[in-house]
């Protein structure tokens, strides 16, 4: 690690919102309901701020490489703020439905600038020790969100949930004012405005082989999961009649396996080929997702969960590592702008097509269909590098 303490500070600042907003977000839908929210007042809000990560990301990311991450990660920890005192003072439902817009323009920016200054902040070839170490921050603070959430509303109500977001977010800024230098990465300026550069670029990287295979490859993978979280209740609660307390144990048993192991399998991608580690981690998972109809009770179900976890950790830190070398050629922040709109792609779609497949042919279906996605964006992206290597050896001199 070139500077431990910069990391230090990015591993609190990304702890802190991520922690604030799981919070947040697992009432969200329950807290619009309590305000009147029905039909499209219930559905709006939580279709903007998917819209509006996925249409703005590149922009977004092409602003941090333009101004800069000290400039980038004030601004979206301070929007971020924003949109907490927002839902703390403001019952609104029109109002709410414009902070949640704003939450996914913050949303954005975050992601490209925080990897920016992971990327600053690790030493040569130690990208996937890095980032897989930084996911912590993100996966523990996912997990513990819901369940501080429910002592928080238990205790406080809404109020109590939106006070807490927002002590965290203002803690995450004075984190940020104070450890992030300003010139932790070089900014690229430019005459031009970033919305006519960040289009062309971002369609530019999108056709370069390596890019297009990672973009692939993590829309197949947002696909897969959203499939997973949206319809795996389902099934163990209504198929195999599972408890309350079973189905949660199951849902989290990804979560804890990932956590655990970001930082080892970062270790192990800083030292394999990492295109072989997405490869072997995004078939795994694939084929594990033909599985879950096939199983008969909870310890069956369970094991397929943590392997799903084991197997998705497989390719995570790998396939960001992949990410900021991509950022070397094509803008850290522009790349992981598109990267993060293919994702958030995949999450929209996946839950779209899961209810038509459904609605069709059964639940069973559904987890098929995550399967021959999560197969087919791995060729994809085995295709699109091979392909890439291969003209590089082509333009190299013998």
């Amino acid at each position: 690690m070139k500077n431990a303490n910069l990391f230090q500070s990015l591993f609190l600042i990304n702890f802190s919102t991520s922690l604030g907003f799981g919070i947040a977000d697992a009432f969200f839908s329950t807290y619009l309901f309590s305000l009147g929210g029905r039909g499209i007042l219930l559905g709006l809000p939580l279709l903007l701020f998917s819209v509006s990560k996925i249409l703005l990301g590149p922009p977004m990311g092409a602003c941090v490489d333009r101004f800069g991450p000290r400039v980038a990660v004030t601004l979206s920890l301070s929007l971020y703020l924003l949109v907490s005192l927002g839902y703390l003072f403001s019952s609104n439902l029109v109002l709410i439905t414009l902070l949640r817009v704003v939450q996914g323009v913050a949303c954005a920016m975050f992601r490209p600038v925080m990897l920016s200054l992971v990327g600053a902040a690790s030493s040569t070839k130690g990208e996937g020790c890095a980032t897989g170490t930084f996911d912590i921050s993100f996966y523990l603070a996912i997990g513990i969100g819901p369940l501080l959430g429910g002592v928080l509303h238990d205790w406080c109500g809404f109020y109590g949930i939106f006070a807490c977001l927002a002590l965290l977010c203002l803690f995450a800024l004075a984190v940020a004012l104070r450890r992030v230098p300003r010139h932790a990465v070089a900014a690229v300026p430019s005459s031009k405005p970033v919305a006519c550069v960040a289009l062309p670029d971002a369609l530019e990287a999108a056709r370069h082989g390596a890019m297009g295979g990672l973009l692939v490859f993590i829309f197949g993978r947002g696909c897969g999961i959203s499939l997973l979280a949206g319809f795996l209740p389902l099934l163990l609660s209504g198929r195999l009649g599972l408890t309350g307390t079973q189905t949660g144990v199951v849902l989290a048993s990804s979560t804890v396996v990932i956590s655990s192991l970001l930082r080892p399998v970062g270790r192990l991608s800083d030292r394999l080929p990492r295109k072989g580690l997405v490869l072997l981690g995004g078939i795994s998972v694939s084929l594990l997702y033909f599985l879950i109809p096939l199983a008969q009770g909870f310890h069956q179900v369970l094991m397929l969960g943590g392997g799903i976890g084991l197997c998705s950790v497989l390719s995570q830190p790998a396939s960001t590592a992949l990410l900021l070398e991509q950022g070397e050629r094509h803008g850290t922040g522009l790349a992981v702008g598109i990267f993060n709109t293919a994702l958030n792609l995949g999450f929209v779609v996946g839950p779209l097509l899961g209810g038509w497949l459904q609605n069709h042919f059964g639940l069973t279906a559904v987890f098929y269909a995550a399967g021959w996605i999560g197969l087919a964006a791995a060729g994809l992206f085995a295709v699109c590098t091979t392909v890439r290597e291969k003209r590089n050896c082509a333009c190299s001199p013998a």
